[in-house]
């Protein structure tokens, strides 16, 4: 296979054979505007190359709108879990496809998409935001190149945005025990304790169920989560991840805590009879419908403005709880089990603002036990 080359103007041009279309008609690449023969000559041996290697894909004039459209809706929707696809498709409407929907996949470049990301921290999104659209991105162009719409994905190519690190919210003890004082009569005061006392996610609260408790071993089962689905309906879906499915040890009070729930639920059945809806859960409406993930939030918000609490969002009490084990001394392995991590890393990184802690506290047992040892042997 040879290439052919002519010169136009100022610039030379490579035609080469590469196969014959459905009616057997020849076809022909022609591309253009190299500086010098010698170009050209280099460019049409590297696409001769990759045609005897059978490596060449035709150019598809598939716009990058239509195919991460169809790619999200014919392939993640079914792999993804419900609520991360609204997350994405959300972002790919507002953010990649009014800015780089209109390119040819081919026609993408790593400059293209580079100055995307940098447009996008311009106006103020963070890193973890951006590196979402690189994500995104990543696995669509992807998917591209496995399926021979491109020649290559360039987004290998592109710098991952830099994240930075924000230190995490959370309670100290005395705050919490005041809290947790404050809270003590009203409904959601259960969801408190569980989120304080154990670290499930709001989701994981609101999901769990009665069956999923053995008060008797004191262990909660965490298999399932409550979303919002496409239509905003309240759902129950399974955990984040694998690795979210655990058990978690419970203390003697929030089993005493669950007790007290569970004979407040008891009179509410039979004051309603018929009217009560069980759906079996320990965190409730006063029906017994699934509670809406939103009035989580208000209430916190309300208590917070009352009492003068420092800010946090819901999600603040599982650092929280978090932070206080590693701060009294506990294994990061443990914490890391019942916070549901698929790795000490995760924990680590997360809660790194106690790592000076910990270190100091390590320091002082070893000071202390090397002290005691030298003392023992002048005696």
């Amino acid at each position: 296979m040879k290439g052919h080359y002519f010169k136009r103007g100022k610039t030379w041009t490579y035609v080469v054979d590469i196969g014959k279309d459905h009616t057997g008609k020849r076809k022909q690449k022609f591309k253009g505007g190299f500086k010098t023969k010698k170009e050209a000559e280099k460019a049409c041996a590297e696409l001769i190359t990759q045609i005897e290697n059978e490596q060449y894909i035709e150019p598809s004039k598939i716009r990058l709108k239509d195919f991460i459209l169809e790619f999200m809706e014919e392939h993640e929707k079914q792999t993804i879990r419900p609520t991360t696809y609204r997350t994405q498709i959300n972002i790919i409407r507002k953010h990649i496809i009014p800015n780089l929907g209109h390119y040819e996949l081919q026609k993408l470049t790593p400059m293209i998409i580079q100055k995307f990301y940098n447009q996008k921290a311009k106006e103020g999104y963070s890193g973890s935001y951006i590196k979402l659209m690189h994500a995104i991105l990543c696995k669509t162009l992807r998917t591209a190149h496995e399926w021979e719409v491109v020649n290559k994905n360039v987004t290998t190519l592109v710098r991952s945005p830099r994240i930075e690190r924000k230190e995490v919210q959370t309670w100290t003890i005395d705050e919490a025990k005041r809290f947790l004082s404050v809270v003590q009569n009203r409904r959601l005061y259960i969801a408190y304790v569980l989120a304080i006392f154990t670290g499930m996610r709001k989701g994981e609260i609101l999901g769990l169920q009665w069956k999923d408790i053995d008060l008797e071993t004191k262990r909660i089962s965490v298999r399932r989560t409550l979303i919002k689905d496409d239509n905003g309906k309240l759902t129950f879906d399974d955990t984040k991840t694998f690795g979210s499915k655990r058990l978690i040890s419970l203390s003697d009070f929030v089993v005493s805590s669950l007790k007290k729930r569970k004979a407040q639920l008891n009179e509410m059945k039979l004051r309603l009879g018929k009217g009560f809806q069980d759906f079996d859960l320990v965190v409730c409406n006063n029906v017994g419908t699934p509670l809406d993930l939103g009035d989580l939030n208000r209430d916190l918000n309300y208590v917070i403005e009352k009492y003068d609490f420092p800010k946090i969002k819901f999600h603040a009490l599982r650092h929280t709880h978090a932070t206080l084990l590693l701060l009294l001394g506990e294994n990061p392995k443990v914490v890391a089990e019942r916070l549901g991590h698929s790795s000490i890393s995760i924990t680590m990184d997360t809660y790194s603002h106690v790592t000076p802690t910990m270190q100091q506290q390590a320091a002082d047992k070893l000071d202390q036990a090397i002290n005691l040892v030298n003392t023992k042997q002048s005696l």
